[in-house]
């Protein structure tokens, strides 16, 4: 009886710990607006080789007023409004060489090809932005 006694105890505290480990996840610091502003700045002018510092400063204004506006999303549709918009926003920016390779980049996952043509371009994001 007291063999089983220590072997169940034994048992029960290796599920607990194994439990109390398996809930434990990696803390990943969240970004600010301007570090994901800049990571977007840094990825576009590395992928249309833009060596102008005026234009590197525009976009980044540009990435930075519309991360706070995802943030301030309040639905996916919103957030992909906001999306186009900055599309819009940065044709207006760019020469067409460069918004015609922008459109070619292979987008991530997380993008869901929403830049894949001006064709994505929902109606309300033809209004200009404030």
């Amino acid at each position: 009886m007291l063999q089983f006694l220590r072997t169940y105890i034994i048992l029960m505290l290796t599920l607990m710990a194994s439990l109390a480990y398996a809930q434990e996840t990696p803390s990943v610091p969240r970004r600010t607006a301007e570090e994901r502003a800049m990571k977007q700045t840094e990825m576009l002018v590395r992928d249309l080789n833009i060596s102008d510092s005026l234009l590197r400063d525009t976009i980044y204004r540009v990435h930075l007023r519309y991360v706070r506006r995802r943030e301030q999303a309040g639905s996916r549709q919103e957030a992909v409004e906001c999306i186009n918009r900055l599309l819009l926003e940065l044709k207006g920016i760019l020469t067409p060489s460069q918004y015609e390779r922008l459109q070619s980049i292979p987008r991530s996952s997380g993008a869901r090809n929403h830049r894949a043509g001006t064709d994505s371009i929902a109606p309300s994001a033809i209004s200009p932005t404030p």
